[in-house]
């Protein structure tokens, strides 16, 4: 009999890759279903989505839109190639968190651009001193590396994303994310191992403090697509709800509201809106010599890297192209150690979203799907990249080599993989069917 000590590791690597296909068959089965929605619902939430909140607005029980807010209805943030689209970069986020002394403010939050009354105007020397006496920083400026910044201090933007096919996200067991990740980072080995590749690319998931695992946000800040609404609501609109109460003025810490704004009906019926939301599509050109080169350039994002974590399928979600993974992404795309999430004031380094040390470092960020990328321009967290050409040429950190190599491929190899990337399309700009998942109970 042979001596089971002797047996190589490698040996059970090959085993549990051989088998991880029979044992996700298995796990795919089981799992919950996408939430059946009806048309009524989507009908309702679509209303509530589009409308325009205004002060003591009569559909809030509260003191309706704002004080302060970056917005006044859903839709103007998100409707790059239809309702529930990513946005310009006219409408980024800013973004700030505060390292060591706070001067009794939140650690980490949003500076909303609008206030509905100047009174309400929040400005960044609220924050620091140093900084100016306005809403924003222009973005060229905050991505200047060698623009002198006060200490203690860190402003950013976010890019808000697009909400396609996030109802599909939104029932990803947990099995499948851990899973995936597992797997993910034994493929990563294997192909260093194999391929004489540098073993970079790791990526983890996002385990929240409420033992839940994120799945939406720029740092996977969320573990459900209604706690995503919720917070947006809060922080975007000045909209307070029982999941989220709403920002504070910064220049007014003490002021109340009168009473909760939405209630959760109101919220699940917009998160139903977006669960509603087709999953965007993948158009091939209809001409040969056009089509011959977008499939070629699907193979070399496969062979260059793109793929390792641009996976095409994330367990039953088909086409999505990303992992729902955090990944070091480099230097040049550091952020705030704070998440888009907090808005209630929290002590100096202290962040509860996350189970400590989970907290992702200033340049971990989720891999954002590519599905419908053709139609959601700026890309990167931020928006700083118009095209997806210089998307791709500034990842960093783990993804340094796969833009290595994209850009020492030739010309006419860039021009298929982009063209490829063009094929994946938002479902409302080439007229995809009502989602299937919308249906009567």
């Amino acid at each position: 009999m042979a001596d089971r000590s002797r047996v190589r590791p490698a040996y059970w690597v090959v085993v549990a890759l051989a088998l991880a296909p029979a044992w996700k068959a298995v796990e795919w089965m089981a799992r919950p279903g996408p939430k059946r929605v009806t048309a009524e619902a989507v009908a309702a939430g679509r209303a509530l989505f589009s409308h325009e909140w205004i002060p003591s607005d009569p559909l809030a029980s509260g003191d309706g839109l704002g004080p302060v807010y970056n917005a006044s209805s859903c839709l103007a943030c998100h409707n790059q190639g239809g309702p529930g689209g990513s946005g310009s970069l006219e409408r980024n986020v800013t973004v700030y968190g505060l390292m060591g002394e706070t001067r009794g403010l939140p650690a980490s939050g949003v500076v909303h651009q609008r206030a509905i009354s100047p009174g309400f105007q929040e400005t960044l020397d609220l924050i620091n001193p140093g900084l100016p006496h306005a809403p924003t920083i222009p973005l060229d400026e905050l991505t200047n590396r060698t623009r002198r910044r006060p200490p203690g201090v860190v402003v950013t933007q976010r890019n808000p994303p697009a909400l396609f096919g996030d109802g599909l996200i939104d029932v990803v067991p947990d099995e499948t994310l851990i899973a995936h990740m597992r797997q993910h980072m034994t493929a990563a080995r294997l192909v260093g191992l194999n391929r004489s590749r540098d073993a970079k690319v790791r990526g983890r998931i996002a385990r929240l403090a409420n033992g839940r695992l994120g799945r939406f946000g720029w740092k996977l800040e969320f573990a459900t697509l209604e706690d995503f609404v919720k917070a947006a609501c809060a922080s975007e609109l000045g909209l307070s709800n029982p999941g989220q109460p709403q920002a504070i003025p910064l220049g007014k810490p003490g002021y109340r509201q009168p009473a909760t704004d939405l209630t959760d009906t109101q919220c699940v019926l917009m998160t139903d809106f977006i669960r509603g939301l087709s999953a965007p599509v993948q158009v091939w050109p209809t001409r040969p010599e056009e089509r011959g080169k977008a499939e070629r350039g699907q193979k070399l994002f496969i062979e260059i890297g793109c793929a390792d974590c641009h996976v095409k399928d994330l367990g039953p979600v088909e086409g999505i192209y990303a992992d729902n993974l955090l990944h070091e992404m480099g230097t040049d795309l550091e952020s705030s150690s704070g998440d888009y999430g907090s808005i209630v004031p929290q002590p100096a380094g202290h962040h509860d979203r996350f189970e400590m040390p989970q907290q992702p470092a200033p340049g971990e960020w989720r891999t954002a799907p590519l599905w419908g990328v053709a139609d959601s321009a700026p890309y990167l967290h931020d928006g700083r990249a118009a095209t997806l050409e210089a998307a791709i040429g500034l990842h960093g950190g783990e993804a340094a080599d796969v833009a290595a190599r994209y850009k020492a491929c030739p010309a006419a190899d860039r021009e298929a993989i982009v063209a490829f990337l063009k094929t994946l399309r938002a479902p409302h700009a080439y007229g995809a069917p009502a989602d299937t998942r919308i249906a009567a109970q």
